[in-house]
């Protein structure tokens, strides 16, 4: 028996590809590993994070912010 399906809303269905230097990524990992997170994990919330920001500062905000 696997574990329960996610609610929809909390699927992560969308992947971002960001195009970085070897060394720009083995610090980006290496600040994951010292959150105790994978890569993913620990960049999601800084970049939703950034994104808001922008979007606010902006006066545009048209998506609602996710927690999770």
């Amino acid at each position: 028996m696997g574990r329960p399906r996610k609610a929809a809303q909390l699927r992560k269905d969308a992947d971002l590809r960001i195009p970085m230097t070897a060394d720009q990524k083995r610090l980006v990992v290496y600040a994951a590993t010292l959150s105790q997170q994978d890569m993913a994990a620990w960049v999601r919330p800084l970049l939703l994070e950034a994104a808001n920001a922008t979007v606010e500062a902006k006066g545009r905000r048209k998506t609602r912010r996710r927690k999770g």
